[in-house]
């Protein structure tokens, strides 16, 4: 029983550190999936945002069960959020990311994710208004910025807008992954 009990634990650490920033940014390691507790500090190391040898089924299986033990853990339903995005299962990943910051709501990266979940439903307004409720909570943190690039550029053709988003996430942070991939946005823009 301990056996299952090690293995278990350690397909939720490896699924809740691949659980990525789907366009280009990964989850740091630091045991729960999510970013930095500290708002505003970015994580250290990354992963890759995917594992083809885990059975993602099986881990959401798992983290509904330890929901159904915890209902009151806030991480346990952004986890459960990022393996439904990962999945592609937006509207899911929806319905968890809220429950996240209902529980918890200085959640930022909830607040990105559900920005990012609405934008890949066709709902890109939906998603800006979630990001824009993350940076008013911490304006320093730099990872909305970039969803907010994004989300303007690529569903709601702002790229003005977008440019100024990317422009404050470099501002943030130029060296860290989320400035470098904000650059690389940005450039990428310019040459449209």
């Amino acid at each position: 029983m301990k056996t299952k009990g090690i293995v278990i634990v350690g397909v939720l650490v490896v699924v809740f550190s691949v659980a990525g920033y789907w366009f280009g940014i990964k989850r740091p390691v630091d045991g729960s999936g999510r970013t930095s507790k500290k708002q505003g500090q970015q994580p250290k190391s990354y992963t890759s945002s995917s594992n083809p040898s885990v059975n993602y089924e099986e881990v959401l299986a798992e983290l509904k069960k330890r929901i159904a033990e915890n209902p009151k853990d806030s991480e346990l339903y952004a986890n459960t959020g990022d393996i439904l995005f990962g999945m592609r299962k937006f509207a899911e990943a929806i319905d968890y990311y809220k429950k996240a910051i209902s529980l918890n709501p200085n959640d930022i990266d909830s607040y990105n994710d559900l920005g990012l979940a609405n934008h890949y439903m066709g709902n890109s307004l939906e998603g800006l208004r979630f990001v824009e409720d993350g940076i008013n909570i911490n304006p320093s943190y730099q990872r909305v910025y970039l969803t907010k690039g994004f989300i303007l550029a690529y569903g709601m053709g702002n790229g003005e807008e977008a440019a100024l988003a990317w422009e404050k996430a470099i501002s943030l942070d130029p060296q860290s992954q989320i400035g470098r991939a904000a650059y690389a946005y940005l450039e990428e823009f310019k040459k449209r």
